[in-house]
């Protein structure tokens, strides 16, 4: 798939952008702090519903508007695909076709971005809570059962958690909750644990092609029981767990245990990778699990995603700017955002490139393109 038209309005430090984009590189090029980033946090936008940047949708509003708007005319393989988003005080509204989508799982994956982008290198020494988060999102890029499900377990925690902190506690009804808790938690756990073996394989098989190095990459799955295939084996151990954690619990008015303390511990060579490897190690390992990621979402979906490379193209040197874009289908699209145009001076010969220029909210293709902001 690719994004050949992106409108905004009011969004960021943009007015009103109009732009069309082409296959192959989209190369954003301009001075620092004009608005490259924005662009594409906007196509992350419309890929997640989320910013990468800010928890609060109402900080992507331009000072002075009181809503944004965004559209994404999507290319398919068989189709052409229309999706918009607007956000205004009151909340979000999401459409396809001009139609309306109540939930967001009916809306992620109608297009598919994966984002790297200088703050992923915090995945490795952030809280859990952003390793779960990253987690998810790229779950829920493929997978609407996992969004669906997850929504489901937030929701059934929420009501438990609430009761918790009742003085009363009836523990029959607590039961019934926590049940139907942990028939959501299994699958989630399942789609967790499955999705983290494959990205593995990925990575690994990337790390070693980038650094010409076989060390071990691993990724440790960290939750409240130790994981099993089998559904019924694993719904008896979180009914055991949740049991052992009930006074637990109820002392401290919230649940203790479950899928929302659960972290997922990356390592080189069996140690954490964090403490143990280099900038230049941690850098190749995130690199290989975005190229992994865009083959994922291909093997799944049968469709490539848009590639965002958000000011890490110069943190590469001159052999893994190469081979980042060899190890790429040249139908994959690509956005990078640069200070300096010369960095793909020795590959435009081998990839379709199409330069803009931004400029204090203004984007405009460069060599006569006809796209404008």
């Amino acid at each position: 798939m690719m994004l050949s038209q992106l409108n905004l309005y009011h969004y960021r430090n943009y007015d009103q952008v109009d732009i069309s984009f082409s296959k192959g590189i989209q190369l954003l090029t301009g001075k620092n702090a004009q608005g490259k980033t924005n662009i594409l946090e906007a196509i992350l936008y419309l890929s997640t519903t989320r910013s990468h940047r800010t928890k609060d949708d109402q900080d992507l509003i331009r000072k002075g508007s009181d809503a944004f708007f965004m559209k994404g005319m999507i290319l398919k393989e068989n189709r052409k695909e229309d999706i918009r988003i607007t956000v205004n005080e009151k909340g979000k509204n999401l459409f396809i076709y001009g139609n309306p989508i109540n939930k967001v799982s009916d809306f992620i994956g109608e297009f598919n971005a994966v984002m790297f982008c200088p703050d992923d290198m915090m995945l490795f020494n952030a809280s859990p809570r952003v390793r779960r988060r990253f987690v998810d999102m790229e779950l829920s890029k493929v997978s609407k059962k996992y969004t669906i499900t997850l929504t489901k377990a937030q929701k059934l925690l929420k009501e438990r958690n609430s009761y918790l902190k009742q003085d009363s506690v009836d523990d029959t009804f607590l039961e019934v909750v926590t049940d139907q808790l942990i028939d959501a938690s299994v699958i989630v756990m399942k789609q967790r644990f499955f999705f983290l073996k494959k990205l593995l394989a990925k990575c690994q098989t990337f790390y070693e092609k980038l650094t010409q190095d076989d060390t071990m990459l691993d990724i440790e799955y960290i939750s409240c029981v130790e994981f099993d295939e089998n559904e019924e084996e694993l719904k008896k151990r979180l009914k055991l767990r949740y049991q052992k954690s009930l006074q637990r619990d109820k002392f401290m008015k919230q649940t203790t245990h479950g899928i929302h303390k659960e972290d997922f511990i990356f390592k080189l060579n069996d140690q954490d990778l964090n403490s143990y490897a280099s900038q230049g190690q941690k850098r190749s390992v995130l690199l290989a699990m975005k190229i992994g990621m865009v083959y994922m979402i291909e093997e799944i979906i049968h469709e490539y995603p848009v590639l965002l490379l958000d000011d890490v193209f110069s943190e590469l040197d001159e052999t893994r700017k190469m081979k980042l874009l060899t190890f790429l289908p040249e139908s994959v699209q690509i956005f990078i955002t640069t200070t300096d145009q010369l960095e793909l001076k020795d590959i435009e010969c081998k990839r379709d490139v199409c330069v803009y220029h931004v400029d204090h909210g203004t984007i405009q293709r460069c060599e006569g393109g006809n796209a404008h902001g």
